[in-house]
């Protein structure tokens, strides 16, 4: 499948390339044509050196268009990887990431999923839990979990990894891929990054729009 990335200094930067190998760039959205049948293709959009405007109304024509966009930052945030999500990114990374995860992001996006680097998960789900310290998740089909696969949520709400979830429930790694593949399917959620949000009830543009 064709990368397309856009980018103000219409040149590719050599990670890109290190992951893909050739690459289209861009300068703006409008160049990069429209979506030729049913499935999705990764627009990668470098909001580096744009206001905030132009990075809105960039992303949302990406997004009209029908591409999956992968927005690339040179300086990740909170408030930015929020504003994001919800104009309708399906991914948000630092525009210096690395290959190897470069191709990660296109794999889970390939898969239909939403990807933020662990990292900035984890800071956002503890923003949520300083500004309501005790949230109640409103996700209607809660009730359908069991209650190791609520605690394998709480545990996921709170950012931390597979393997830390085992550890603080006594239980295997391949145990905490299961039940999240369970939890994943109950909630109508396709992957840890979209049930970290649901479950601190930050908004999404999956659920505002």
């Amino acid at each position: 499948m064709e990368q397309v990335f856009v980018t103000p200094s219409k040149l590719p930067r050599r990670r890109w390339e290190q992951a893909f190998g050739s690459c289209r760039v861009v300068a703006q959205v409008a160049d990069a044509g429209p979506v030729k049948g049913q499935r999705q293709p990764i627009l990668w959009l470098e909001i580096a050196g744009l206001d905030q405007s132009q990075r809105e109304a960039y992303l949302l024509e990406a997004v009209a268009a029908g591409y999956q966009v992968a927005v690339m930052s040179a300086m990740p945030s909170e408030q930015e990887a929020l504003a994001c999500l919800n104009l309708g990114a399906r991914a948000y990374c630092h525009v210096e990431a690395a290959p190897e995860q470069l191709r990660e992001i296109h794999v889970v996006l390939s898969h239909g999923g939403l990807w933020m680097p662990p990292s900035l998960v984890q800071r956002l789900m503890s923003l949520s839990l300083r500004v309501v310290p005790t949230p109640t998740p409103e996700h209607p089909q809660l009730d359908e979990l069991t209650s190791r696969e609520l605690m394998v949520a709480e545990q996921v709400a709170l950012g931390a990894s597979n393997q830390e979830i085992a550890a603080a429930l006594s239980i295997s790694e391949r145990t905490v891929k299961a039940h999240l593949s369970s939890i994943f399917s109950k909630l109508g959620v396709r992957d840890r990054v979209q049930l970290a949000l649901a479950m601190n009830n930050i908004p999404t543009f999956t659920s505002v729009n």
